[in-house]
């Protein structure tokens, strides 16, 4: 019988991608991954038990992203000042992560758990307690494969949308960087309501990092320079099929 936080693949998918139990609902069961950012909704019968070697091998691909990012920080010759992060993420899992790499890299981030649902509610009272220059909006999110300019064929992507216009409607794209989207989330509509970054031009999966490795290199980034996306698609796996945005200055600010 399987149980909330089980490991499983489902039988179908020749990628065999991991995911983990979050909901269990008669014979359905709502599935998150366990290292890419996406949620499913599907019948008991369709999901098996993952194996080990599965579960290894994801582990192994998150400590190459994780390592990859940190080995090649650079430490400015001079005092900076990084930009601010609010980090508002749906898997709690998955925020303690890019948490730990905002913390090695010396970013100073804020993380709040939220359920994409309940972000709008919350927005403006965490912009005024926190007042960030980079806002990260991620979780989860799933295309059904239908028409791909409908957004009701996406899970999360219309209240990450909500969001991102909540916060325009107050800051500028210059004043506040915001990177928003899970996996195969709207690419186009979330920049289209004011995201500098947005997932998934190709409606495709991304990783667990790939929001706070763009707002890392966005903190410690120039005020006065325009933030090297070709440089961002070095550390994300899925490159521009991923992850696309616009010309987006930096927040990082010299200690006079």
């Amino acid at each position: 019988m399987y149980k909330i936080n089980d490991y499983v693949v489902l039988k179908n998918d020749p990628n065999k991608i991991v995911f983990i139990i979050n909901q269990l609902n008669n014979e359905q069961v709502v599935l998150f991954g366990y290292i890419y950012r996406i949620q499913i909704t599907t019948n008991i019968s369709e999901i098996e038990y993952a194996d080990n070697k599965l579960i290894e091998c994801e582990n192994k691909i998150l400590s190459k992203i994780y390592e990859k990012t940190v080995v090649k920080k650079n430490r400015p010759s001079h005092k900076v000042l990084f930009g601010t992060v609010l980090h508002i993420d749906s898997d709690e899992k998955y925020l303690e992560s890019c948490m730990n790499l905002y913390k090695e890299m010396k970013v100073h981030a804020w993380g709040v758990h939220l359920k994409e649902k309940d972000i709008i509610k919350v927005i403006n009272d965490l912009l005024d307690d926190v007042t960030p220059d980079i806002v990260v909006l991620t979780g989860h999110d799933y295309f059904n494969g239908k028409n791909d300019k409908e957004l009701l064929n996406y899970e999360n992507t219309q209240k990450y949308i909500d969001a991102v216009r909540s916060i325009r409607k107050r800051f500028s794209s210059e004043s506040v960087i915001i990177i928003a989207g899970a996996c195969c989330s709207h690419f186009e509509a979330l920049i289209a309501s004011g995201a500098n970054f947005a997932s998934s031009p190709k409606r495709i999966h991304i990783h667990t990092y790939d929001p706070a490795i763009i707002a890392i290199k966005c903190a410690t980034t120039s005020c006065n320079q325009t933030v090297d996306f070709n440089n961002i698609l070095k550390y994300i796996e899925n490159g521009k099929d991923a992850f696309g945005g616009i010309e987006t200055k930096g927040k990082m600010k010299l200690l006079l």
